[in-house]
């Protein structure tokens, strides 16, 4: 097979996408922002310098909005040009050179991420959720979809919320996990609510799945079932057997919410995605700091 390009190859994501290509004995190449930074505009011979004769690019590199600055003009444009631009930028290079693109968005371009049972043709969003990195993803995803339209072999992925080894602290798994092994007190709130959460190594090996019987289309990415805030909490406590648990919950009779409930069916049916990692397994991965399960 033919190299392989991962932007973002230094991210959380980008990492076990390289991770399962190298156990399958698969060329790549890393692109980190050393390689491209992905705010600024490349010609088709600088792509080339930095691409090579690959025959396909799994496009994981991405800005994610830092929250303490989230009203910041500043960051709003480098999300633009990281996550919007750089696309309109690869897609036209990689349809003038024949080279596929399979690309990382994610359920936040859902308008409504509490739906039950979400499909690929639900609504999407404008100003939601994930505020403008959101709307950024669906940008993209539009972006590709048009030059697709030329020629363009594309696939899009859009996963739940995806965690994994490289996860940063202030998310919900890893800060449960530093917690736990801390033997910290983990204070729950709205401990019945659920989140999909899907591992990075299911979203790579997805992402192979869908290049491999060349499935071009937009699909979503998530694991079997959904667990409560509580269940991370009890999965970190076990795995390390040390913390304790405070549910403090506000409300005892406020509504419960199920986010990124999606169906990930056309995933299964077109290229036969099956998740592989519950989140127990998944949790414990990240305690022992592996990107890829052992067989």
């Amino acid at each position: 097979m033919n190299k392989i390009a991962v932007t973002g190859a230094n991210g959380m994501t980008g990492s076990h996408m390289i991770s399962l290509l190298k156990s399958k004995g698969i060329q790549f190449k890393a692109v980190t922002r050393q390689d491209w930074n992905l705010s600024e505009w490349k010609n088709l011979d600088q792509l080339d310098y930095i691409f090579g004769s690959v025959s396909a690019v799994f496009h994981f590199g991405a800005m994610v909005p830092n929250n303490e600055l989230i009203d910041d003009n500043n960051q709003t444009k480098k999300i633009f040009d990281i996550n919007v631009r750089s696309c309109l930028n690869l897609a036209e290079w990689a349809k003038l050179r024949n080279v596929t693109i399979i690309f990382l968005s994610g359920a936040v371009v859902y308008e409504n991420p509490y739906s039950k049972k979400i499909n690929e043709n639900n609504s999407k969003v404008v100003n939601g959720f994930g505020g403008f990195y959101g709307y950024s993803k669906l940008l993209a995803e539009n972006i590709f979809n048009h030059i697709s339209l030329d020629g363009l072999k594309c696939v899009i992925l859009r996963p739940s919320s995806i965690y994994g080894y490289g996860l940063l602290s202030s998310k919900l798994v890893q800060n449960y996990l530093n917690m736990a092994s801390s033997n910290d007190l983990i204070k729950v709130k709205g401990s019945r609510n659920k989140i999909n959460f899907i591992h990075a190594y299911d979203v790579a090996n997805a992402a192979f799945q869908a290049f491999n019987k060349k499935t071009w289309g937009t699909f979503n990415i998530s694991s079997r079932e959904s667990n409560t805030i509580l269940e991370v909490a009890e999965i970190a406590i076990s795995i390390f057997k040390n913390g304790k648990i405070k549910i403090c919950d506000d409300d005892k009779n406020e509504s419960e919410f199920s986010r990124f409930d999606l169906n990930s069916e056309l995933a299964k049916k077109n290229f036969g995605f099956e998740p592989l990692i519950n989140l127990q397994e998944g949790m414990l991965l990240m305690k022992n700091k592996m990107l890829v399960p052992i067989k």
